[in-house]
């Protein structure tokens, strides 16, 4: 008779020793670590750099909205009795979130609105008209600048809600961003 090999059910050890099968497993453990730590790493970088290019978008709205305040602040001091306008303009000064400053931004607005007006008849117009000429090209360049930042900021939520990137955000304690909430008012003004 012949002898009988071994069927495809039979069992072969996958390791020759107790040694190599430490080692290897060893070896595996070290790899998924190292991949993880990787991975850790890169959602870190990645977070940090999205942070910081909305960082850097919402500083260029800040002084662009800034400036456009100041603007205003230097047509205020030539009229007399502009309470209202004085108290959004002295407020902005200690505005710090993006919510903060879009609300009284707004403001703002509904005051240069109501202002523009009235100055319209008034036959010194002439002498305020540069400051909201000057007000409206802020303005244009802020609306781009509010774009780019209310994009990033969005960019930025999203990713930190992604899976492994959330556990990150978390353990670093990343917030979502605020977008800013402005309209655009001056070019309907005459």
């Amino acid at each position: 008779m012949r002898a009988r090999e071994p069927g495809l059910s039979a069992k072969k050890p996958y390791f020759k020793d107790r040694r190599s099968a430490v080692i290897s497993i060893a070896v595996v453990a070290f790899l998924l670590i190292l991949a993880v730590l990787g991975i850790d790493n890169n959602n870190v970088r990645r977070l940090s750099g999205y942070q910081k290019q909305a960082s850097l978008s919402r500083a260029t709205v800040e002084s662009q909205i800034s400036e456009r305040f100041r603007y205003a602040a230097t047509l205020a001091s030539l009229l007399e009795e502009r309470d209202s306008l004085q108290r959004v303009l002295s407020a902005f000064e200690n505005a710090d979130t993006v919510e903060r400053q879009s609300e009284l931004y707004r403001e703002l607005e509904k005051e240069l609105a109501v202002l523009q007006k009235e100055l319209y008849a008034d036959p010194a117009y002439n002498l305020y008209s540069p400051y909201f000429e000057k007000m409206y090209e802020i303005e244009r360049q802020l609306i781009e600048s509010i774009a780019d930042y209310n994009l990033q900021a969005d960019f930025f939520n999203r990713q930190i809600k992604a899976f492994p990137a959330n556990l990150v955000a978390k353990r670093l304690a990343l917030v979502e961003l605020s977008s800013y909430a402005v309209s655009s008012a001056l070019k309907s003004r005459p």
